[in-house]
This record gives structure tokens, sequence and C-alpha cells, in this order.
């Protein structure tokens, strides 16, 4: 049998990609939008108009920031009960925890060595101790991992929203510029930059974190 002709790849389609309604609308609005700045820089007589947004942005940004907010609650509602056990298993591990240093405290480390192969009914008082710590804090690794990836997961679907609707904006932009020639001021040619929530942007999660320590203080 001859062998298959090699074929180059195909180029990887762009994830967000604004389909043509989509595209006729944002065009729409932007001349729409274009006549307005057109008529209130005339109103101003001809003064620089210093804002660098427009009520279609506006309205994208509010539409991003109400995605971002329902990903949000999605996600606490989703890992309440996790969040839940994770608060009860940590005050749990501390008691064991204490429990354990208060009866090996004045311990030398031969003898803490020889609880595993001792007998008594305080050493395998000790010994079920240890098992319950051990278990403890496997639980709470898999807790930590199952709530670390569904918090990625909301916080990669919400970038991906913002993500999209920069592009939206940028088409937007674009026909409003060629909509407005001549009459956009100087402001407001540079494309308008979303603001993001602080729970998407943060690098190490703190707020989550200190929800997870159970501090009712932290707002989501």
């Amino acid at each position: 049998m001859a062998p298959r002709p090699h074929r180059a790849p195909r180029a990887t389609r762009s994830p967000f990609r604004v389909g043509l309604l989509a595209r006729h609308r944002l065009e729409r609005l932007a001349l729409q939008d274009s006549a307005a700045i057109a008529a209130q820089s005339r109103s101003d007589n001809d003064r620089a108009i210093a804002e660098t947004t427009t009520p279609t942005v506006q309205a994208i940004q509010a539409h991003a920031n109400a995605y971002a907010r329902r990903e949000e609650q999605r996600f606490f509602s989703n890992v309440q009960n996790e969040l839940t056990e994770y608060r009860v298993l940590t005050k749990s591990l501390e008691a064991d925890l204490a429990v354990y240093e208060e009866k090996t405290a004045g311990l030398s480390l031969a003898d803490r060595e020889a609880i595993a192969r001792g007998s008594g009914p305080a050493i395998e008082e000790l010994r079920r101790v240890e098992r319950r710590i051990k278990r403890g804090h496997r639980r709470a690794d898999e807790l930590s991992a199952l709530i670390h990836s569904r918090f990625t997961a909301a916080k990669l679907r919400a970038g991906r929203y913002y993500d999209f609707s920069d592009e939206r904006i940028a088409i937007y932009w674009g026909a409003l510029r060629r909509a407005s020639a001549g009459t956009v001021a100087d402001g407001m040619r540079s494309i308008p930059a979303l603001g993001r929530p602080d729970w998407l942007t943060t690098k190490e999660n703190t707020k989550l974190i200190e929800l997870w320590q159970g501090r009712t203080d932290v707002q989501a």
C-alpha cells in the first residue's frame, strides 16, 4: 500500500471569534454612538472629549462583570459543602494536635519513636490520635485540591469571557473610529481596557484561602 501523502497541519482556529450578526450589531452601535459623539463635540464647541468610553463599552463591561459574578457565585455554591467540611476538619485537626502534643509533651525522642511498637491503653490512644491526624491531613489535602481545581476552572471561564469582550470592544472601537473620522477626540482614540474583579486577578488567591481558614469577615 502506497504511503499516504503528508498533510500540513491546519492552522489553529482562534477560540474567540465574534459572529457575523454580532459584528454587524457592534458596527451599527458604533455608527449610532459616532453621531452622538459628534453632536456632543459640536455642543461643547469642539472641545476635546476626555472620556475614553461610551454607553456600548459600559454595557459590555457590565455584562462581563455580571458573567464573572455569576461564575463566582456558582463556584461558592458548588463548593459550599467542601468549604464547610474543610472548616470543620481544620478545627478537628487542631483539637487532635493539641491532645497529641499534650500527651507527648514530656516524652523523650526515644519514647516518641517507641509509640509505634508499644502496648497499653495510653499507647493505643496515642496511636488512634495519630491515625485521626493522618486521615484529617489526607482529607484536607483532597478538599484543598478539589476547591483549587473548581476555582481555577471558574476563573478561566470568566477570564475567557473577558477576553471575548475585549475582542468585541476592539471590533466596536475600530468601527467607531471609521464612523467618526475627524470627530473623535484624541482622548478617545485608544481602545478602552476592561476592568476585572480582584478575585480573578489576585495571584495568591488570598481571599479564598482566608475563607478556607474560616474567616467570616472576608467578603467573597
